[in-house]
C-alpha cells in the first residue's frame, strides 16, 4: 500500500492583505508627491515604506509556500526531512487560552534529540493534520503518545 505525499501551505491572506496596504500607501505618497499638498518628506516617506511593504509582502506570499509535507521518506519541515525510521513517537499538543487555541504536532526522535515542534495553526488544511499524521504514523509504526491539552 502506498501512501499519496500531503503537502501543506501557508495561508496567504495575511500577506495579501499587507500587500494591498502597502500598494495603497505608495499610491499615497505618490499623490502627494505629484500634487505637492503635503511636505515631501512624508511623500516619499508612504511611497518608499509603501513599495517596501509591496514587495515584500508580496515576494512572501509567493516564494516558499509549502511549508510541510508528509511523504514516504518521512515529514519534510522548512526544508529538512525527517526519516520515519528515526522517529519514536509523537503528539498532538493543543495549547488553549483566553481568546486563542494554537495547535502543535511535536515530534520524538530515537536519537534523543530535543523534540521537534510544528506549530499547525498558520498552515492551511491543518485540521486534516492529525488525521493524515495517523495514517502514516500506523503504515510506518510510529506510536503515538496522545493528546495533551494544555491551559493557558
Amino acid at each position: 500500500m502506498q501512501l499519496p505525499p500531503v503537502k501543506y501551505r501557508r495561508h496567504r491572506v495575511a500577506y495579501s492583505v499587507a500587500a494591498v496596504f502597502g500598494f495603497l500607501a505608495a499610491c499615497q505618497g505618490c499623490y502627494w508627491l505629484v500634487s505637492g499638498s503635503v511636505g515631501s518628506f512624508f511623500g516619499w516617506m508612504f511611497f518608499i515604506i509603501g513599495l517596501a511593504a509591496l514587495v515584500g509582502c508580496s515576494w512572501t506570499a509567493i516564494r516558499n509556500p509549502l511549508v510541510l509535507e508528509l511523504n514516504q521518506e518521512g515529514i519534510w519541515y522548512k526544508k529538512k526531512t525527517y526519516g520515519w525510521n528515526s522517529l519514536r513517537s509523537y503528539t498532538i499538543r493543543k495549547e488553549v487560552g483566553e481568546s486563542s487555541l494554537f495547535i502543535y504536532l511535536v515530534l520524538s526522535f530515537k536519537d534523543d534529540r530535543e523534540p521537534l515542534e510544528i506549530q499547525l495553526d498558520w498552515l492551511d488544511k491543518s485540521e486534516s493534520v492529525p488525521e493524515q499524521m495517523e495514517a502514516y504514523a500506523k503504515f510506518f509504526q510510529v506510536r503515538f503518545d496522545g493528546l495533551i491539552k494544555k491551559e493557558a
